[in-house]
């Protein structure tokens, strides 16, 4: 059985993080204030450790890198009921595998556990060479904190992918690491045009390229390497061909790695763009012929319902018969605040001719309603 280790600065966690995993783990809680003599004693490392932090950000990042410098191999998840996004970190990267915002519902939390667990559970007897691609991605990523967080945010998804569509997870992620640390060795202007979420321009894209034809060149000299040359090498080919190398090489015949890569690295750079999971993968299910389909629609189906929705905002004279409501709408009537419409339903030609003509006079509703579209 797991170990997993509860730091809860809020004093109000333990309960429920001990109903959700009790029976998969060993929870233990600790003290935040017994936390350096718990590192300094040298005990064994757990494999999870959950961090619900009420202080501030600067405080936050120390301790947590002062945790991972302590157990690099333990799982760091930290819990955050006071923060609602990455923006109100700013420029702080703080060096853990996953960030949950408020609100830090029990599905988060699960969802999170579980990604790790399953990657721990497989990974119990690595072989060296992935042991040290890690131990290098660790080490780089310290000092490159955009590289850092598209390793952890990748890595698992890149499992649960595999294991939903029947492939053998761990040369997709050898790849995957390995395109990481060719990515390292770009210029600062470079990499962060690649990772940070910019728009990334078809020159770019190209420099990029070159650069890892280079390494894809050095792989192929030796046999035992060959079949991961190819698969790097087409990491930024699109499935209907176009993109790069420019070759006649796709769909199909475009290396699996190399499609699953793809897939999900540019998943995390529209995240990086500040889009939500739902916005994100309605932007690659718009992509047309740039993608594995079923890759695609296996992607969406493990992300849940937050991945099946895209939630946006439409004024009431924008609306169209069919849209469907994402939250309730109110809006005020005779001085009372009265609900117009319900989370769910499908808006009908004089549902709309309603809220067109009194939108602004005996409804008063003065913001725009959210519609959620169905992604497939």
């Amino acid at each position: 059985m797991m170990k997993m280790l509860l730091v809860d600065e809020s004093k109000k966690v333990f309960p429920t993080i001990q109903s959700l995993f009790e029976k998969e783990f060993d929870i233990s809680r600790l003290e935040p204030e017994l936390l350096k003599e718990k590192m300094s004693a040298k005990d064994e490392a757990p494999d999870f450790i959950l961090f619900v932090s009420m202080g501030n950000i600067p405080d936050t990042y120390l301790k947590m890198k002062e945790m991972r410098q302590c157990w690099p191999k333990t799982v760091t998840i930290l819990i955050l009921p006071t923060i609602c996004s990455q923006k109100e970190l700013g420029n702080t990267v703080i060096p853990v595998h996953r960030i949950i915002f408020k609100p830090c519902s029990k599905q988060l939390v699960m969802m999170a556990v579980e990604d790790f667990s399953a990657l721990l559970s497989d990974s119990l007897e690595p072989r060296q060479d992935e042991m040290i691609l890690c131990c290098l991605l660790e080490f780089i990523g310290a000092n490159m904190p955009l590289l850092y967080v598209s390793y952890n945010r990748v890595m698992p998804l890149i499992m649960n992918l595999c294991k939903k569509v029947g492939y053998d997870w761990r040369p997709v992620k050898k790849v995957f690491a390995l395109y990481l640390l060719m990515l390292s060795r770009l210029d600062e202007e470079m990499l962060n045009g690649m990772m940070s979420g910019e728009k990334r321009s078809p020159s770019l894209l190209k420099k990029i390229y070159e650069h890892i034809a280079k390494m894809v060149d050095l792989l192929r000299m030796d046999e035992a390497t060959q079949d991961i040359a190819d698969d790097l090498k087409y990491v930024l080919k699109k499935f209907d061909g176009s993109g790069f190398p420019s070759d006649d090489v796709k769909g199909m015949d475009i290396p699996a790695s190399s499609r699953i890569i793809r897939l999900l690295f540019d998943y995390h750079h529209l995240l990086q763009q500040g889009k939500s999971t739902g916005e994100a993968l309605f932007v690659l299910d718009q992509r047309s012929k740039w993608y594995d389909d079923v890759l695609l629609h296996a992607f969406i189906d493990i992300l849940g319902d937050a991945g099946k929705n895209r939630i946006r905002t439409v004024y009431p004279l924008g609306l169209t018969t069919g849209m469907e409501i994402a939250e309730d709408v109110y809006g005020v009537i005779d001085s009372k605040k009265r609900k117009i419409l319900s989370c769910g339903e499908i808006l009908t030609e004089e549902t709309i001719d309603y809220l067109q003509r009194h939108s602004e006079d005996i409804l008063d509703i003065t913001e725009p309603i959210k519609i959620s579209d169905a992604l497939l």
